[in-house]
């Protein structure tokens, strides 16, 4: 590897970190402060970097997006839950009752991840147009991942095919961050016992 080489990939793993931190400090921010509160500024103290920094890294808005992609997905760009090896591996489970206890599970970790930073997107969506139309865009992506997730359960025998379109708004409700927030955090619920809720809300669903 030449001098030139090494030093480039050097400059390209330390800009990743640095952009991290600064979307990690956003996060946490927008989530404690609130979104309209929070100044770059304060971004970059939280970050441990120059507020310059943390302009080079993009708007306010365009790190709120930035920070939702990397929530909802793992990272900054978006891959169908569908195609991801983690939630493959759960629907190749040869055990459908043990799968939909992984599926669960699964949605529970998710949801405990990103609900209160969604909420705070969705109060900043008030105030910025691009966010709320990047929560509408990731509103649609789940939706379409959950309709056609849904055939797992139409080959599974869980439910009808003709039934594939209710299955799926009911699911797009359950699986909500919105809902989760609502019974963990404002009805005060444990997380085992929203996990017990939803496992057995799905199974009721079926036909």
């Amino acid at each position: 590897m030449t001098t030139r080489r090494y030093e480039s990939q050097q400059r390209a793993a330390s800009a990743a970190e640095t952009r991290a931190r600064i979307l990690d400090a956003g996060q946490a921010l927008f989530v404690e402060n609130g979104y309209s509160p929070t100044t770059m500024q304060h971004i970059a103290d939280s970050a441990g970097v120059s507020v310059q920094s943390v302009h080079l890294a993009g708007s306010k808005a365009s790190l709120m997006t930035a920070i939702l992609h990397r929530a909802f997905t793992g990272d900054e760009d978006f891959i169908s839950l569908l195609e991801r090896p983690e939630f493959a591996a759960i629907m190749h489970d040869d055990d459908t009752d043990r799968a939909l206890g992984r599926y669960v599970e699964f949605v529970v970790t998710a949801n405990a991840r990103i609900a209160d930073l969604h909420h705070a997107a969705t109060l900043a969506a008030d105030s910025d147009r691009s966010i709320g139309a990047e929560l509408e865009r990731t509103e649609l992506r789940r939706l379409d991942d959950i309709h056609t997730g849904s055939g797992w359960f139409v080959h599974r025998g869980l439910i009808r095919g003709e039934d594939v379109s209710e299955f799926a708004d009911v699911m797009s409700y359950l699986t909500s961050p919105q809902t989760y927030r609502y019974f963990t955090v404002e009805r005060g619920w444990s997380v085992e016992r929203f996990t017990r809720w939803l496992r057995s809300s799905i199974a009721q669903s079926f036909t």
